[in-house]
């Protein structure tokens, strides 16, 4: 049961017993039993979640959905798919390819992380500053509520303003308010062409105003990912096979994709970005990909980013926040006041296209001091996010490592109203508890 303990935050919760069910009945039959024991559940997929939102706090039974992993229907004709909640991203990205479909949503874990753990946190992923977030392609889901009762909610049609939008409330629930088991998405034609570019500057605050000027001169890139100077020195020594391609001397990196179906078009957005480069301050080299090849090298070294931090083999804490994205660079200089002078290093990378940056803060295990180093510069990022009209967390979701926060944001009006809801969905509070709120004993 060691295996479903931890996710990709190393926090860990042992269960007392795990089921790995393979229908929507079994899940139900499981759910009315433990509702009538009052046995907590945690539902599960693929546990690459950065808040512990998935992780059994009070031991319990996990839920496992890896089981149901099949795609039961791609419907061509009305650029559908009907999924359940166990399927890889990356599987269905593949299964799509040969019908020239694809579905924006693309987490950095696409490897592992599944559909039904992207709908219980509305993944973000690189794309989502074109294309939007796992809500916006989510049209119907069967679920079951904590007592064993199944719903289905939306369905095939791309309007629907039938009472309640309950599809767009399970979704970023995590996990908190039923059991996922079908999920109906929206797909989209498979852009024909991509182009890649990557920049290297001396400075972050002017990366930050590099991302915010593109969008300015009229472009809208696909993808805009950012690293700062740890992050690209971390994976250079990660993949030194990729060291080539990587600037170790560098401040900041930014990668910039673009999109679309019509060449010409495609290569002369190419041309402003580069000529945008090419007469800004602070930018060391700017140029685009050779071939696809070595584009899919470059966001290699993007997606590889956590991993990397992590094999420096440090503890860690990682605020997951987002701003306006005309507030991007002054949130980039508020980390850097934030961190001068501390003893813990800090790596920032992420989503600057959509303003969502990542901000790992490692500290030496079994070091109190830097602990409560690391707790502090953590609470003043949120607090300096909130005043630039920022959020805690822009796609990881509350889970455990957030909650506390969560008075920083919102109101206890606010809180309560939520509070509330959850106890519409689940008055045992048996639903994997003790996620979101920052106190679960009311």
């Amino acid at each position: 049961m060691s295996h479903f303990c931890y996710d990709a935050t190393e926090i860990r919760f042992m269960p007392h017993v795990v089921l790995l069910p393979y229908s929507t009945e079994e899940v139900s039959k499981i759910m009315k039993i433990a509702y009538s024991l009052d046995i907590p559940v945690t539902p599960q997929g693929g546990r690459t979640g950065l808040s512990g939102g998935a992780l059994p706090v009070q031991g319990g039974l996990v839920l496992s959905l890896l089981k149901m992993n099949r795609i039961i229907e791609i419907d061509v004709k009305n650029m559908q798919v009907v999924v359940e909640p166990g399927v890889i991203a990356a599987d269905l990205q593949e299964s799509l390819k040969k019908h020239n479909l694809f579905f924006p949503p693309d987490p950095s874990s696409t490897v592992e992380s599944t559909l039904g753990g992207n709908v219980a946190e509305n993944a973000g992923y690189t794309r989502a500053v074109k294309y939007g977030v796992t809500r916006d392609y989510v049209l119907g889901l069967e679920a079951v509520l904590p007592d064993g009762q199944i719903i289905n909610v939306g369905g095939r049609t791309v309007k629907n303003v039938t009472g309640y939008d309950l599809v767009a409330l399970l979704i970023g629930s995590e996990g908190t308010l039923a059991v996922v088991t079908k999920i109906i998405c929206k797909l989209l034609p498979k852009p024909a062409i991509r182009k890649t570019c990557i920049i290297y500057l001396n400075d972050l605050g002017a990366a930050a105003d590099l991302v915010v000027d593109f969008f300015g001169a009229g472009n809208l890139p696909s993808a805009v990912e950012f690293m700062d100077n740890m992050s690209i020195n971390s994976v250079a020594d990660y993949l030194p096979r990729l060291g080539s391609l990587m600037r170790r001397e560098a401040a900041a990196l930014i990668l910039v994709e673009i999109d679309g179906n019509h060449e010409a078009a495609i290569d002369s957005e190419a041309r402003r970005i580069m000529s945008l480069c090419e007469g800004h301050s602070g930018i060391v080299d700017a140029k685009l990909a050779e071939n696809d090849e070595q584009a899919e090298q470059l966001w290699r070294i993007r997606r590889e980013t956590l991993p990397a931090l992590k094999a420096k083999g440090k503890d860690h804490l990682e605020a997951d926040v987002v701003v306006p994205r005309y507030q991007l660079p002054f949130l980039v200089r508020s980390i850097q006041e934030s961190i001068e002078g501390k003893t813990v290093k800090v790596a920032t990378f992420g989503h600057a296209g959509d303003g969502n940056l990542h901000v790992t803060i490692q500290y030496l295990r079994g070091n109190f001091s830097e602990l409560e180093e690391a707790h502090e510069l953590l609470g003043e990022i949120y607090r300096k996010t909130i005043e630039m009209g920022g959020k805690l967390t822009g796609e990881h979701g509350v889970g455990i490592t957030a909650k506390d926060y969560m008075t920083i944001q919102m109101t206890p009006v606010e809180i309560d109203l939520m509070k509330r809801v959850k106890y519409a969905f689940d008055p045992k509070g048996l639903l994997n508890p003790e996620k979101i709120f920052p106190d679960d004993n009311d």
